[in-house]
């Protein structure tokens, strides 16, 4: 487009200057002021300084700050969880304020975790957000934030406007003043009721933290009831040495910055875990805790106190709490527990319109109470039950079933350990057992359930779901992630890499046996909330990086880091693999408890060449840069051809059956028959590498990238070869796939 001037824009040309700034000229010229300095540039010319340079930002600090925004600032150094983003379910109601709304206020999240910390307050029931934070309230708010003590010297007779102090303020201006960590507009003169700025607000930050450590904080939070609370401590003060003394019967523990106090680091000790144990005689436990941070050439934090009601009661009673309403096409799902459980692990009744099914079978004592009986309260319909391990935390009440006549499912490893187990009960329930296959339908009437065998947490351990809704049920696969036990759930009995192998194949077969081809909705036995796909993304990811990274990728556990506790001296010394925030994050997951044999033993959670049972691999993945040397595959799938398996060993037989599931992809066997339907003229292959950074991954001598799919030309007889080099180029490995006729 041409550009004219108008008689006015002479007028200006002609009223300026010689030099003329690139931004004045680009007006001129009719441009926008963000073009033209580009679109001036090689034509105008200067020396620089003057107009010619970019106006300077405005300094957001320079502002006068809003009370929202100087909270904000506090509760950001804090790092204060606001009860929306909390994982608990036992957490308190949020307080707040009346003109104060999540999504609509800004800072609405921070100002109402300050609330929560009582740095302010709601007693009048308004925070006024958009008013100018003053002087004197923001030298309370820091007061309170860092528990500053109280001063006994008057720090404020110098300033004649002392008198204008807010009476409820003067306290914590005198504290702040007398410590150093503010000072007056002037030499004479305080000016409570003066704004202050986000410069002034930051050197007042500065100096308070380059002074002063910040007092400890937890989570879980304080002031809550539940059946277990796993404590941190933490402080924002880096290098601070927390100290740390508790009680569990109400009385007041001794004073953590003398000699009584234990020292606490997290990656060393883990949390606290507070808990009802079995061999207690009473319903509950009040746990105190008091809790000190030190740091040479700072000033010794507040000692600061919270506490937690510990409720498991002795005898209960079970409970059942209705997860799925039943339709014509989905089934009823109820979620059974007994609060006096130690472990919380859940059963579930699931019914269609013809049958139920109970999975698992909880951990309150058989003799005790009967959750057959209970079952047949809720129940309209016949039943089976399967049990997805042999752990007493699930399959504690087996007898009350097979004894009543329920026929009971077990993969034949879970029927075996129960028949080699010295409890006479669990021995004829066993006996009474029916091993169920890898994929086998049970028909419940207007839904199938799948169940699918899963080797890692047990050898045999059962998951199932069902088919029409995509809800899986996993016992103790997929991982329990209650931030509140800071939960780790092991997968020790399979190494690292093969479990990973043979978890993509059960997601795989999850996905084939949904109507919806995919899984919505995952619920291990102790998870008090589902995941979705994320969360079991995360699961897969925390072994996935194990492969990537080597033993980088692990960690002491949160479960008693390096060395343990007084709360569980004898968990310790075990390590993790976590992905997501726990605290913040629903889809959060950890595993461990332990990966491989502890911290102080060499890496031993990969394959290796062995002869205790069939084992195609010939590379040690434990040596230093192992991980590197992976060249093989883990998953395969086909749209179009179905894979022949083979035979997975992960161990030597146990109690008279074989540690093996069948049909199945083995990353170390390198020849396969692939069935096609007669006609077939093509099928998508989508093979996954084992780790994320091999050299290079070839099907039929194409290059194919990890997660992609490739459309192969098939015959019968014919032959497919993928070939995989490892990341560190040192291993190669081929795999012969045969088309034949299904």
């Amino acid at each position: 487009m041409t550009q004219t001037s108008t008689p006015a824009r002479k007028e200006a040309i002609a009223a300026q200057p010689a030099k003329v700034s690139r931004r004045f000229f680009g007006q001129l010229l009719g441009l926008p002021a963000v073009m033209a300095s580009a679109a001036t540039a090689s034509v105008v010319t200067g020396c620089g300084g003057g107009d010619d340079a970019p106006a300077p930002a405005p300094d957001p600090n320079a502002a006068a700050m809003t009370r929202a925004a100087f909270v904000a600032s506090i509760s950001k150094y804090f790092d204060w969880v606001h009860s929306s983003e909390y994982n608990d379910p036992y957490k308190l109601a949020q307080p707040t304020f009346v003109d104060v709304k999540l999504g609509v206020t800004a800072n609405a999240k921070e100002i109402e975790t300050a609330l929560e910390e009582s740095i302010v307050s709601n007693v009048l029931g308004y925070f006024y957000p958009d008013q100018l934070v003053t002087r004197e309230e923001a030298a309370e708010i820091f007061a309170k934030a860092f528990k500053v003590p109280a001063s006994s010297t008057n720090a404020l007779a110098s300033f004649t406007d002392a008198g204008a102090i807010t009476a409820s303020r003067k306290a914590s201006v005198n504290a702040l003043v007398a410590a150093g960590y503010m000072k007056g507009s002037s030499a004479t003169l305080f000016a409570p009721a003066a704004t202050l700025t986000g410069t002034e607000a930051k050197a007042i930050l500065d100096t308070i933290t380059s002074q002063l450590v910040a007092p400890p904080q937890v989570m879980c939070k304080s002031g809550t009831t539940a059946p277990r609370r796993y404590v941190r401590i933490s402080t924002p003060t880096p290098g601070a040495q927390i100290y740390y003394t508790y009680t569990f019967d109400g009385s007041e523990p001794a004073d953590p910055s003398g000699s009584a106090g234990i020292a606490y680091d997290f990656e060393q000790n883990g949390v606290l875990q507070f808990v009802n144990p079995l061999t207690s005689t009473t319903d509950f436990r009040l746990y105190r805790l008091k809790a000190v941070a030190k740091k040479n050439g700072l000033a010794t934090s507040a000692v600061q106190s919270f506490t937690w009601n510990i409720v498991r009661p002795n005898v209960g009673a079970f409970q059942a709490k209705l997860m799925h309403p039943g339709t014509a096409t989905t089934p009823t799902v109820w979620k059974i527990n007994n609060p006096a459980e130690y472990f919380q692990a859940f059963v579930f009744y699931i019914e269609g319109t013809t049958r139920g099914l109970v999975f698992d079978a909880g951990e309150y004592g058989y003799q005790k109470a009967n959750l057959k009986t209970f079952i047949d309260s809720i129940a309209t319909k016949p039943y089976d039950i399967i049990v997805g391990h042999n752990h007493p935390d699930h399959a504690e009440q087996i007898y009350n079933f097979t004894s009543a006549g329920v026929t009971l499912y077990a993969s034949a490893i879970e029927k075996a350990a129960f028949m080699a187990a010295s409890r006479a009960d669990f021995k004829a329930a066993g006996a009474a057992a029916v091993a169920i296959a890898d994929g086998q339908v049970l028909d419940l009437g207007n839904v199938q359930v799948t169940a699918y065998t899963q080797p890692g947490h047990t050898n045999g351990l059962m998951t199932a779901i069902v088919n029409q809704t995509g809800w899986v049920f996993g016992s103790d696969m997929w991982a329990c992630n209650r931030a509140y036990t800071a939960d780790t759930t092991q997968y020790n009995q399979v190494k690292v890499d093969l479990f990973l192998s043979l978890t993509q194949q059960l997601l795989a077969n999850y996905k084939k046996s949904s109507a919806l081809g995919l899984v919505t909705e995952v619920t291990n036995a102790h998870q008090d909330v589902s995941v979705g796909m994320e969360g079991v993304n995360n699961f897969i990811k925390c072994f996935q990086q194990l492969i990537d990274k080597g033993d980088a990728a692990s960690a002491p556990s949160i479960r008693g880091g390096r060395v343990g506790n007084p709360t569980a001296p004898t968990t310790r010394n075990s390590r993790m693999s976590m992905v997501g925030d726990m605290w913040r994050d629903k889809n959060w997951m950890a595993i461990g408890n332990s990966i491989g044999t502890g911290l102080d033993s060499p890496v031993d959670y990969f394959t290796a060449p062995t002869t205790a049972f069939p084992c195609g691999a010939t590379v040690n993945y434990n040596t230093a840069d192992g991980y590197k040397k992976y060249s093989v595959l883990s998953n395969i799938e086909f749209a179009g051809a179905s894979l022949v398996g083979v035979d997975v060993y992960w161990l030597p037989p146990a109690n008279g059956v074989a540690n093996k599931v069948s049909n199945k992809f083995d990353p170390w066997a390198y020849a396969y028959t692939v069935k096609v339907a007669s006609g077939t003229t093509s099928i998508v292959i989508k093979p996954t590498a084992m780790s994320n950074n091999v050299t290079s991954m070839k099907v039929n001598g194409t290059a194919v990238a990890q997660g992609a799919s490739i459309t192969v030309a098939v015959a019968v007889g014919n032959v497919i070869s993928i070939d995989v080099v490892s990341p560190d180029g040192t291993s190669t490995s081929s795999y012969k796939l045969t088309v034949a006729l299904a």
